[in-house]
């Protein structure tokens, strides 16, 4: 008898064991940053009038959906005679749009941008290809898509005008880079590449204007030095640094969050980021994929990444250009208080208007504990519940083996 009990002893403590597991997820942020599930995609408002000829009508949107298929920007063509009440009708009030058709791109925080479809002396739909080209391609738009489908994810620097300032960044960047490549060892799961720097100077700022639009920034007025953090399908993740506030110890305290676990606690509105304006076509994706070991257009994927996201929130927040507080444990060291904050990484908030103008609220350790708790609530449970029985079986035998001594 006595042999039994230690069977269910032992049985017990493997059971123990074993759990540990269950409070992993099997994706880290950075895989999940390669699923889209539509939630935060950009609009390209096409407008036409009752004076509009069908064949322009028709070529409008035929030649948007073609262009924009890989891509997360949506089309939606809007008869101004017709859908006066259409919310994107604003649009025509706040820019200077006289003729028709004309276009408007929207981000999902609500930034609109006019884009010319017409232009003298050559045909509307040649000049929709082009335009509609610009939108999805530039030279760092297209050496990012090449570089974040393979490496950890990239530190996007956009240099000033003040050279000591952009060699201060490019420094900074370095060394939150080396940082996290020297910890990559240690993350839940192995990534091949560590992260890289793309820089954007001086010179190629007019050739980048829809990407800068895409952080919030006017390619005509950049005078200081940002930073951004890139990953997974062309997401930014985190705040746009500025000036002082690009450090070592800030940039790496977004890197270190790419290569994390996806149930790790942080706020869920992370886990998908922002994507930029790219494309991103089927040799992209299918390369991505085999690199992953999964598809990340598996409908069964998108699924689960879905249950997983929807833990953080029930709508999509925006993109980040508002944030809030919440306290990070890493292995690096904790970000500075005099830069953006104590311990802090941004979360997005969709009521703001930029990142230069954006509002910090505090949020309290306890609401972030919070809302990780449904994460470790059933192994937790779990790991009670066999503490208790492997108690009680080892109570029951002391009280056997007295019994017998007696």
């Amino acid at each position: 008898m006595i042999k039994l009990y230690r069977l269910v002893l032992l049985i017990c403590l493997w059971g123990c064991l074993q759990t540990h597991p269950t409070l992993a997820c099997r994706y880290n942020v950075r895989e999940t940053g390669f699923v889209d599930l539509g939630i935060e995609p950009y609009y390209l408002y096409g407008y036409v009038s009752k004076d509009t000829p069908a064949e322009i009508t028709s070529t409008f949107g035929q030649v948007s959906y073609a262009a924009l298929m890989d891509s997360s920007i949506r089309v939606e063509i809007i008869d101004t005679d017709q859908q006066k009440d259409h919310p994107a009708m604003k649009y025509l009030d706040s820019l200077p749009i006289r003729t028709f058709p004309s276009a408007v791109m929207v981000s999902p925080d609500g930034q609109s941008l006019l884009v010319p479809v017409t232009k003298p002396g050559q045909s509307f739909k040649q000049t929709l290809w082009s335009a509609l080209d610009d939108i999805l391609s530039s030279p760092k738009r297209e050496e990012i898509v090449q570089q974040v489908s393979k490496a950890y994810g990239a530190v996007l620097l956009i240099e000033g005008v003040d050279a000591e300032e952009n060699k201060r960044a490019k420094v900074a960047a370095s060394g939150a880079i080396e940082r996290v490549s020297m910890q990559m060892e240690m993350m839940p799961k192995p990534i091949a590449h560590p992260p890289v720097l793309i820089v954007i100077d001086s010179e190629s700022l007019s050739r980048e204007k829809i990407l800068l639009w895409s952080l919030g920034l006017d390619a005509e007025k950049v005078n200081k030095t940002y930073a951004a953090v890139l990953y997974g399908r062309a997401r930014w993740i985190g705040p746009l640094f500025e000036g002082e506030e690009i450090t070592e110890s800030n940039l790496a305290a977004v890197l270190f969050v790419i290569g994390d676990d996806c149930e790790c606690g942080f706020d869920y509105r992370w886990l998908q980021g922002t994507m930029l304006p790219v494309r991103w076509d089927e040799k992209i994706q299918a390369r991505v994929a085999e690199s992953l070991g999964f598809d990340p257009e598996n409908p069964m994927v998108k699924m689960e990444m879905s249950r997983i996201i929807g833990r953080g929130y029930s709508s999509y927040p925006g993109v980040p250009f508002g944030y809030q507080e919440f306290v990070v444990e890493s292995v690096n060291e904790p970000v500075r208080k005099d830069s953006i904050g104590e311990h802090i990484l941004p979360v997005q908030d969709q009521n703001t208007a930029s990142p230069a103008s954006a509002a910090v609220a505090p949020v309290s350790e306890e609401a972030v504990l919070a809302e990780s708790e449904p994460v470790l609530q059933k192994p937790l449970y779990f790991i009670a519940g066999l503490a208790v029985l492997i108690i009680a079986v080892g109570l029951f035998i002391v009280f056997r083996a007295a019994r017998r001594n007696l």
